[in-house]
C-alpha cells in the first residue's frame, strides 16, 4: 500500500512539475496600493523608447501619491529617475495621477485595473509667451502620449528590451 502511495505522489508531482507555468505578470492592485513594474514606450508605433529602460510604479491609497522610479542606460552609463504624483482619482475603475513638478509639462498617469493598462500624457503647461518658447527650444512642446509594457506581458516577452518600433 505504502509503494502505491508513493508512485501516485510521484506521478501527480511529475504532472505537476509537467504543466507550463504561466509568468506573474508585474501588475498588482488591491483597496490600499497598487504596482506595476515595466517600461515606457511612445504610444506611436512608428517610434521607440530613446534608451533601454525600467520603471517601477507604486501608489498609495491612503497617502494619495504615486511614485515611479526609472532605470536607464545611455551615454554608457545608468541613470535613475523619480517622479512623485498626486492621485487625483482612485475608483474601483481607475486611478489618475498628475504631476506638475516639470517646468514646461504637466504628467497625467492613467491606470485601468480592467485591462491592465498604464497611460501617461505629458501635455505643454498654460504659461506666458517668452516661457513657452524656451521650452519649445527645449523640445517641450505639443502633447505625448506612451503606454507602459507590463513586465512578463505579452508585448514584454516579444520584445523584452524594447527595442522594437513596428510590431505594436
Amino acid at each position: 500500500m505504502d509503494i502505491k502511495v508513493v508512485a501516485v505522489v510521484i506521478l501527480l508531482s511529475a504532472y505537476a512539475s509537467a504543466q507550463p507555468v504561466k509568468p506573474t505578470l508585474y501588475f498588482f492592485s488591491d483597496s490600499k496600493s497598487f504596482s506595476a513594474t515595466g517600461r515606457w514606450v511612445p504610444s506611436d508605433s512608428k517610434e521607440k523608447a530613446a534608451y533601454p529602460s525600467e520603471t517601477q510604479m507604486n501608489c498609495d491609497r491612503a497617502s494619495k501619491t504615486c511614485v515611479e522610479a526609472t532605470a536607464e542606460y545611455y551615454s554608457g552609463h545608468p541613470h535613475v529617475s523619480l517622479a512623485y504624483f498626486a492621485i487625483a482619482k482612485w475608483d474601483a475603475q481607475q486611478i489618475v495621477a498628475t504631476s506638475s513638478d516639470a517646468i514646461c509639462m504637466v504628467q497625467t498617469v492613467v491606470v485601468s485595473f480592467s485591462d491592465k493598462t498604464i497611460s501617461e500624457t505629458h501635455s505643454i503647461k498654460k504659461m506666458n509667451h517668452e516661457k513657452e518658447q524656451a521650452c519649445e527650444a527645449f523640445g517641450a512642446g505639443g502633447t505625448q502620449i506612451d503606454v507602459f509594457v507590463v513586465k512578463n506581458s505579452p508585448r514584454w516577452k516579444d520584445d523584452p528590451f524594447g527595442e522594437s518600433s513596428t510590431k505594436y
